[in-house]
């Protein structure tokens, strides 16, 4: 066996001595370090360059395609030069599902661009945690106890001696610093790469002003297989290529004083948690959004001039509702709205822009901007507003009211009332970006008490039975947008006024009635405020779902091939159908809310508001009830003459996802539509939320109807709704019963689901099967019940977990503009 030995200190000194001199006979003396080359001078380096002087001094390469950066020497070393930095897109994909939209802009950060070593870095500040202290080792501890994030470092490749530093910035600006490759992925849509060799700075949208400049590159973002999204709107889906733009911005002056958030105020907040405080005090910090306004210096807001007419008018005119808020919060004539100036870059900060965004398919708009992350202060309003929206509300219209009327100058008019409603939209946005939060509460008190609501039309029936549009949408902002710029805006002399001020503006809400409530009150499916919702009308939800099925069975009994224009595929009215047959689909929402309902408000210590409150048990029953009807086959059958004309789509015209789906293409399916919207009303009712409240008020107040109830509402019609009719409302009550058992079935496998939920859904199942298996009739009556008893069977004699039901109905289309919620 072999042992490893020591090699005693002596041993290893002599031979390291001898391996040293063997080394120098073979090589020779080792030549001397050669000090470094000092760096080049600034001028030297740039000579020849097209300098632009400005917040920032650039040097511009248009040989190499090369963006170099010039720094003085900073104040203060260890904190460099403090700017405020935003990147967005300046061109966008076009596709809405993915999200990455012209002038979509990112974050806005507080950077610093500092020196280290040989290296300019850009270092992101970390302003989420704070030390509101004058003692700056307070200050230092909470910098020092969270990270910050390096945006990005380069090499510095010149110098003077004054410490002025030049740089080769082409990297910062040719990066994907809109996260757009992961965007692309997120969204299905592929890997993708950065290519560089298709990559550049734009040079000629290099700019520099005094207190911003601007940056923009051109990225292509390389992919083998690209998805489906992108293939269809990019020339080549395997090269995506957009614009990224680049801002720094001066940091504002401290003449700004953040006001203070309150949850009834309606604003936007910025919060950060303050180390500094006191210990009696609050940790969260809260400051609302808000431009700064000065007298004699009105807010200016700009439409694109890519805009067309009318559309460009109605743009301008609806922004300009403001004035009037802003005149009651003490600025009169302190806002207007005029054309964005020739030349000037839509996402120049200099500029509060009202942008128009065109997609392959319709979807959001949005309200935000460049905000000032150290106080709130809104710098730069900014709008997104989608193109196709209007041409959809047009859609929308001549399905209720035919396209005789189109561009006839009547009420009527689909074309007038889309304007109508894109005079909302933009008030709407404009209103984000002055710092506010949607209202969902406002559509039921006043009258259009806020355009932050989502309008619903309001479509009223006259005695003769005819469709009324003359109120479809209000004009101007409404008592609650006063209310809440009034909050955000008003002056006052000192911090004391201040308080006292806004003290007596949040009781005058009060006592007026303006409930606020907004997005995780109103969009979430187990939503319990019944007054929170979107498109809806008035203060009784259920009584706007009966009218909204009013207006729906009149525009049904006329719908005909009016409804598209001559020479229009008549295949074409299959889209124009949806959003007419699903009218009352939001309305629906809004009356499934009371079941199980919850009232309350954003109440504070002190207030005197009143707890949250069980609905009254009358309420809910009749919500109820009007649901119920909803799964009536004459509520769901289409008129003959109307089904002869949706005829199947012709070339040029293929199927996308607006429609309803089904069981017979290429023809419609009016089967599949009634079952669609049969389990629209099911799901509603049966809701895991909404069922769990539903147990929980009835243990707390026997008088509130239970779960049991429900269940036994839709159970007592399985089966049953085909007596007596005629085989056409047969048939369509067979699908209804498909999708309430599909229903019950769903909520009682549903793992998420409370245990007091799942038992008496499977209870409910237990008695319907046997039901249903005791049961005779008609063969097809006989082997419609046999398969829904088999169904139920099978769940409840399940091993293990619950497996997931059979979908009982096709997914309805979309109903609000489809992707991520948005303005």
């Amino acid at each position: 066996m072999l042992s490893a030995r020591r090699t005693p200190p002596a041993a290893a000194g002599l031979l390291a001595a001898c391996v040293a001199a063997v080394s120098l006979f073979l090589t020779g003396p080792a030549p001397a370090a050669a000090a470094e080359d000092p760096l080049p001078g600034v001028a030297a380096k740039v000579e020849g360059l097209r300098r632009l002087d400005g917040l920032l001094t650039l040097h511009l390469d248009g040989q190499r395609g090369k963006v170099w950066l010039e720094l003085p020497a900073p104040s203060d070393p260890a904190r460099g030069l403090e700017l405020l930095y935003v990147e967005g897109l300046a061109s966008g994909l076009g596709s809405n599902p993915v999200g990455l939209d012209r002038s979509q802009l990112g974050e806005t950060r507080l950077v610093s661009l500092r020196r280290v070593g040989g290296r300019l870095l850009v270092e992101a500040a970390n302003l989420r945690f704070r030390a509101r202290s004058h003692h700056p080792d307070e200050q230092r501890a909470v910098r020092e106890s969270f990270a910050t994030s390096v945006l990005w470092g380069g090499e510095i490749a010149a110098e003077d001696p004054d410490g002025r530093i030049l740089v080769d910035f082409t990297s910062f600006i040719v990066r994907d610093a809109h996260d757009s490759i992961s965007t692309l992925k997120s969204t299905g849509q592929g890997e993708f790469t950065l290519d560089a060799a298709r990559s550049a700075v734009d040079l000629d949208a290099c700019l520099a002003f005094p207190d911003n400049v601007e940056l923009e590159a051109i990225l292509t973002l390389a992919s083998r297989a690209p998805g489906r999204l992108v293939r269809e709107t990019a020339p080549l889906g395997e090269a995506v290529t957009l614009r990224q733009h680049h801002s720094f911005i001066r940091l504002p002056d401290d003449g700004y004083q953040p006001r203070a958030f309150h949850p009834r105020a309606g604003s936007y907040a910025l919060s950060f948690q303050d180390y500094a405080a006191p210990l009696d005090g609050a940790l969260e910090t809260r400051w609302i959004v808000r431009h700064r306004m000065s007298p004699g210096k009105p807010l200016i807001y700009h439409v694109d001039r890519g805009v067309p007419e009318p559309v460009r008018s109605a743009l301008v005119e609806g922004a300009s509702w403001w004035a009037e808020a802003f005149a009651a919060a003490g600025f009169p004539g302190g806002y207007r709205v005029e054309l964005l100036p020739e030349g000037a870059h839509p996402l120049d900060v200099r500029y509060n822009v009202i942008q128009w965004v065109h997609r392959s398919t319709r979807g959001w708009s949005y309200g935000g901007g460049v905000v000032d992350p150290r106080t709130g202060e809104m710098l730069k309003g900014h709008v997104l507003l989608g193109s196709l929206r209007v041409r959809q509300d047009r859609l929308l219209f001549e399905g209720l009211a035919g396209t005789s009327a189109t561009g006839s100058g009547r009420p009527d008019d689909p074309v007038l009332l889309a304007l109508a409603r894109i005079r909302q939209l933009s008030a709407h946005e404009v209103g984000h970006t002055l710092g506010l939060m949607h209202n969902f509460a406002a559509s039921t008190y006043g009258d259009r008490a806020s355009v932050m609501d989502y309008p619903a039309p309001l479509i009223g029936i006259t005695p003769a039975g005819e469709l009324d549009f003359t109120r479809a949408y209000g004009v101007g902002v409404g008592a609650w947008d006063i209310h809440a710029i009034r909050y955000a805006y008003t002056p006052f002399a000192t911090p004391e006024e201040e308080a006292a001020g806004l003290a007596a503006i949040l009781q005058e809400g009060l006592e007026r009635g303006l409930l606020f409530l907004t997005d995780a009150d109103a969009r979430p499916a187990g939503a319990a405020h019944p007054l929170a919702n979107l498109w809806d009308n008035g203060a009784d939800p259920v009584a706007g779902l009966e009218q909204a099925l009013a207006v729906r069975r009149i525009a049904l009994e006329r719908f005909g091939a009016d409804r598209v224009m001559t020479g229009t595929p008549l295949a074409v009215l299959h889209e124009v159908l949806v959003p007419v047959y699903l009218h009352h689909r939001y309305q629906l929402d809004a009356a499934a809310k009371v079941l199980g309902g919850l009232g309350y408000s954003y109440a504070v210590r002190g207030d005197g508001q009143p707890p949250a409150r069980l609905l009254p048990p009358a309420d809910q029953r009749r919500a109820l009830d009007a649901i119920v009807r909803l799964l009536d086959p004459a509520e769901l059958d289409l008129p003959e003459p109307l089904l002869g004309l949706l005829l199947p789509r012709p070339p040029g015209h293929p199927p996308h996802r607006e429609l309803f789906t089904g069981g017979m293409d290429p023809a419609f399916d009016p089967i599949g539509a009634a079952a669609t919207a049969a389990r629209m009303a099911v799901d509603a009712l049966l809701q895991r939320e909404r069922a769990a409240r539903l147990v929980d008020h009835q243990r707390r107040d026997p008088a509130q109807p239970g779960l049991e109830m429900v269940l036994e509402a839709l159970a007592g019609r399985v089966g049953r709704g085909a007596t007596n009719l005629p085989p056409r409302r047969a048939e369509l009550a067979r699908a209804v019963d498909a999708a309430i058992v599909g229903g019950m079935l769903a909520l009682a496998a549903d793992p998420a689901a409370l245990h007091g939920v799942r038992s008496r859904a499977d209870a409910a199942l237990a008695a319907l099967g046997r039901r249903l298996e005791a049961e005779g009739g008609p063969a097809a009556e006989r082997a419609h019940r046999a398969a829904l008893a088999g169904e139920i069977r099978r769940h409840l004699q399940r091993p293990g977990l619950p497996a997931a039901p059979p979908q009982a109905a096709p997914d309805p289309p979309p109903g609000s503009p489809i992707g991520q919620p948005g303005g």
